[in-house]
C-alpha cells in the first residue's frame, strides 16, 4: 500500500481538513521532501514551488486552500508574494497563508508583514503542530461562518485585558474579551485564562480558541464569577490546561482551587500568585511529553496530581449529594472511576477515610437516619416503662395500668399502691403511636432528603471514601512516560524524533512508495530505567544501554540506521517488515542483552509505514 495517496479531490470540491490543496514554497530540498511526505501521507494534494516568483504565478492562477511560505526566498520574498496575492485576488479566492521561518524576530518587527499570515511556525517546527493547525482550520471556519481563521503566534495573544488592545488597522479582526475590572493586582505579567470570559458555559470564546490554535500557552486559570468543578470540565478535555493553577477570586471553589484569593491577605496576593505560577511552570516541564499529550482522563488526573504535588483528599460537606468533594476541580463521580483504575495499576495508593451511607435510588448521602416501628416503619414512637404486678405476675406498658392518677392491674383489677411491694418497673418498651405495636427495640431506617426514598437499615448501600497519593511508580510514569508500566510505546510523533532520523525515514518512505521496499522503525524503551539508576548508578546503566544498541548495530549491519534519544533509542531497519521483526523479537532481545552486566529489560515497539504515515 503506497504511503502517498492518489485519491485526491477535484478542484472546486468541498475539502475536509484531511484533503486540502497545499502549496509549499521552500528553497530547501530537505524541508520540501519532509513536508511533502508528511502532508501527502495525510491525503493532502501537495505542490512545491522553489522560489517566490513560481509561487506567485501558481497562487494567481490556481486555487489553493493553504500556502506554506518560507519568509526568506530567492527571487521574491514570502512577504512580497503574500502582499501581491492579497492585492490581486478577492478574499474568497485567497488561501490561508502560513509562514515558516527561523527569523521570527524580523517578522514580529514588521507589523505589515505579520498581518498577512494567519500563523507563524518557527523553524525547526513540530510536524504535529502543523497537522493540528490543519485540523483546526475547518472547525474554526465553520464556527466563524466561513471566515478565514485569524491566528497569531504565541506572543501576540492578549495578556492583560485591563488595558485596551492596540489595534492594527490592517490586521485581521478577532473577537475581543470583555475587560475585567477590579481584579487583584499581579496578572499583568501573565497570560490568564478567565472564567467565564474566556471559557464559559458555552465553551471557549473565539479569542481563546484562536490563541490556543496559534500555539499560545496560558499561565493560569482565573475564576472571576461563582463556578463549580462541572463548569471547568473543559479544562480536562483541551490540551494540558488541567495542569494550570486555578486562582479563585470568588471563594466558591474553596479547596478545589489552588489559590483561594478571599483567604489571602490583600498585600500578599501578587507574591503568592507569582510563586504558584512559577512552581506550576517548573513542575509541568518535568511531566513527560507523552503523558502531557495523552487524551486519557486517568493520565490527566495523574499528571495533575504530580504537578500540584497533591494528596487527593476529601472534604465533607452537605452542599453536594455525594457528601464530599476532592481537592481538585473534577467531579467526584469521575474521580471514583479514575482512582480505581490508577490504584489497580499501582500508580496511586489509597487510604481509608470514612464510610458513608447512600440512597439506593439517587446515590445521595443526605439521609435522615431515624428509629422506626418494626411493623409499620413509622417514626412516631414513644418510650414507656414496663410495669410488673407481683401478685398476678402480669407485666405490660405503663399506659395499660393507668386509670386517672391510679395504677390498676388490667388483668386482676387490683390497685397497685406501693412500688417495690405491689409492683416494680423492670425496663422500658418502644410503642408506636401510629399502629400501637410495641417492641423492646426500634429498627433503623433511612429517608433520603433528596428523593424521599425510604430504605431499611439492612438494605442501605455503603460507600467507602478514600484519600489517594502517587506511588513511586506513579511519579516515575509522570516523569518518564508510559514505558515505566512496561507497555509498548503508544504512538510516535515526528516532532519527538531527531531531524536526521526524520530525513532517513523520508528516504525509506519514498523507496517504499516507489519500489514497495519494506522498512520498519523500532523503538527501544527501558521500563526499569528508574529503578536501575537507583540500584546501579547512571554510569553503568548508560554504558549498558550504549552497549545494547551497539550489539544491535553489529547484528543488523548496514541495514540498520540507529539514533539514540533521551527516553527511547530508534532503529530504522531497511528491507524488514514489522511482521518479520515481531516474529523474532525474543531473539533480538537476547542479542541486545548479550555481554551486559545488568539486565536492561529492553522493550521493543515496532512501527511500519502505515503506522507512521497512514
Amino acid at each position: 500500500m503506497p504511503i502517498i495517496s492518489s485519491q485526491l479531490p477535484e478542484d472546486g470540491q468541498n475539502t475536509s481538513s484531511r484533503h486540502k490543496k497545499i502549496l509549499i514554497t521552500e528553497d530547501s530540498p530537505v524541508t520540501q521532501d519532509i513536508l511533502k511526505l508528511v502532508l501527502s501521507a495525510k491525503g493532502h494534494d501537495v505542490h512545491v514551488a522553489n522560489n517566490g516568483k513560481i509561487a506567485l504565478t501558481r497562487l494567481l492562477e490556481e486555487p489553493f486552500d493553504l500556502a506554506l511560505m518560507d519568509y526568506h526566498l530567492p527571487e521574491m520574498s514570502g512577504a512580497e508574494v503574500v502582499a501581491r496575492v492579497l492585492a490581486e485576488r478577492a478574499p474568497e479566492r485567497r488561501p490561508v497563508f502560513v509562514a515558516m521561518t527561523a527569523d521570527v524576530a524580523s517578522m514580529e518587527a514588521d507589523g505589515d508583514v505579520k498581518a498577512g499570515f494567519a500563523h507563524i511556525f518557527e523553524k525547526p517546527f513540530d510536524f504535529d503542530e502543523l497537522l493540528d493547525f490543519l485540523e483546526t482550520m475547518d472547525a474554526q471556519k465553520a464556527r466563524d461562518g466561513g471566515a478565514t481563521p485569524a491566528r497569531r503566534k504565541t506572543s501576540d495573544a492578549p495578556t492583560n485585558r485591563t488595558q485596551p488592545d492596540e489595534e492594527d488597522p490592517d490586521a485581521p479582526q478577532i473577537d475581543r474579551i470583555v475587560p475585567i475590572k477590579g481584579r487583584p493586582a499581579g496578572y499583568e505579567q501573565y497570560r490568564p485564562l478567565f472564567w467565564p470570559q474566556d471559557i464559559g458555559p458555552a465553551g471557549f470564546s473565539v479569542d481563546a480558541r484562536k490563541f490556543m490554535a496559534s500555539g499560545g500557552d496560558y499561565d493560569m486559570v482565573v475564576v472571576t464569577e461563582p463556578a463549580s468543578a462541572d463548569h471547568l470540565r473543559a479544562l480536562w478535555s483541551t490540551g494540558d490546561l488541567h495542569l494550570l493553577p486555578i486562582i479563585d477570586e470568588t471563594g466558591q471553589l474553596a479547596h478545589q482551587a489552588d489559590i483561594c484569593l478571599p483567604k489571602i491577605p490583600r498585600g500578599s496576593v501578587e507574591r503568592i500568585v507569582g510563586a504558584c505560577v512559577q512552581e506550576f511552570t517548573e513542575a509541568r516541564t518535568s511531566v513527560h511529553l507523552e503523558v502531557r499529550q495523552s487524551d486519557e482522563l486517568s493520565d490527566k488526573l495523574l499528571a495533575s496530581l504530580y504537578v500540584r504535588g497533591l494528596r487527593l483528599t476529601p472534604e465533607f460537606s452537605g452542599a453536594t449529594p455525594q457528601g464530599f468533594t476532592y481537592n481538585i476541580a473534577l467531579a467526584e463521580e469521575e474521580i471514583d472511576g479514575l482512582t480505581a483504575h490508577l490504584t489497580s495499576e499501582g500508580l496511586l495508593k489509597r487510604s481509608f477515610v470514612d464510610r458513608l451511607h447512600a440512597c439506593p435510588n439517587c446515590a445521595s448521602v443526605r439521609l435522615n437516619v431515624r428509629e422506626e416501628c418494626f411493623e409499620c416503619r413509622s417514626p412516631d414512637l414513644e418510650e414507656t416503662a414496663i410495669v410488673h404486678h407481683f401478685k398476678c405476675a402480669y407485666q405490660g406498658p405503663l399506659r395499660d395500668f393507668q386509670q386517672g392518677s391510679d395504677l390498676v392491674c388490667p388483668k386482676c383489677a387490683r390497685e397497685l399502691r406501693h412500688f417495690g411491694v405491689d409492683y416494680d418497673k423492670p425496663g422500658t418498651v418502644i410503642s408506636c403511636r401510629h399502629c400501637g405495636a410495641t417492641s423492646s427495640d426500634a429498627v433503623v431506617g433511612f429517608k433520603c432528603l433528596d428523593c424521599a426514598t425510604h430504605t431499611d437499615g439492612e438494605a442501605i448501600r455503603t460507600h467507602n471514601v478514600y484519600a489517594f497519593e502517587l506511588t513511586e511508580k506513579g511519579r516515575a510514569l509522570a516523569e518518564e512516560g508510559f514505558i515505566v508500566t512496561g507497555a509498548a510505546q503508544r504512538n510516535l510523533k515526528f516532532g519527538e524524533l531527531p531531524l536526521d532520523l526524520v530525513i532517513a525515514l523520508n528516504k525509506s518512505a519514498r523507496l517504499f512508495s516507489e519500489e514497495a521496499r519494506p522498512f520498519c522503525l523500532v523503538t527501544a524503551g527501558y521500563p526499569q530505567r528508574r529503578m536501575q539508576l537507583a540500584e546501579h548508578g547512571p554510569r553503568l546503566v548508560e554504558l549498558s544501554r550504549r552497549q545494547s544498541i551497539e550489539n544491535l548495530r553489529n547484528y543488523f549491519g548496514d541495514a540498520a540506521t540507529i539514533h539514540q534519544g533521551t527516553d527511547f533509542d530508534y532503529i530504522l531497519l531497511d528491507r524488514m517488515t514489522p511482521e518479520s521483526f515481531h516474529a523474532n523479537t525474543h531473539a533480538y532481545e537476547e542479542i541486545a542483552q548479550s555481554g551486559l552486566k545488568i539486565d536492561l529489560e529492553t522493550r521493543f515497539s515496532v512501527f511500519g509505514p502505515n503506522d507512521l504515515f497512514g
